[in-house]
């Protein structure tokens, strides 16, 4: 059986993301929910760096990312990895402009897009 260290660890990422979430709506203190948004990230860019590196690619920078996945052909996964950058990195996560609402539906997307590169990589290997 293929080990996927990195998407394993997306997904930690996105169960700690849910766990901030449920505090969030506890304790009401916003730090959690910019932490929430900023793991929800951390586990798109997991997942990215274990399907590109199934493609033989190391890319380091965000730039590299999606670059890569440009040239891939993989448009629809440039598409979510931007989106998901500026929806919760950036907006959320740095500039603090969102709710509970808002990260919940995004990190739903995140599962999505976990799930979509798995699929990818199961196709890639021959799975």
């Amino acid at each position: 059986m293929v080990k996927y260290v990195y998407v394993e660890e997306a997904w930690r990422a996105l169960r700690a993301a849910y766990e901030e979430l449920e505090w969030f709506g506890k304790t009401g203190d916003p730090a959690l929910l910019r932490d929430a948004a900023e793991k929800g990230w951390l586990a798109v860019v997991k997942a990215i760096e274990e399907l590109l590196r199934a493609y033989g690619v190391e890319a380091k920078t965000y730039r590299e990312k999606r670059d890569a996945l440009k040239k891939l052909g993989l448009r629809d996964l440039v598409r979510s990895f931007a989106a998901m950058s500026q929806l919760l990195h950036v907006d959320c996560y740095h500039d603090g402009m969102c709710d509970e609402q808002y990260v919940r539906e995004y990190l739903k997307d995140v599962e999505d897009i976990l799930d979509e590169v798995r699929r990818r990589l199961q196709r890639l290997r021959g799975l």
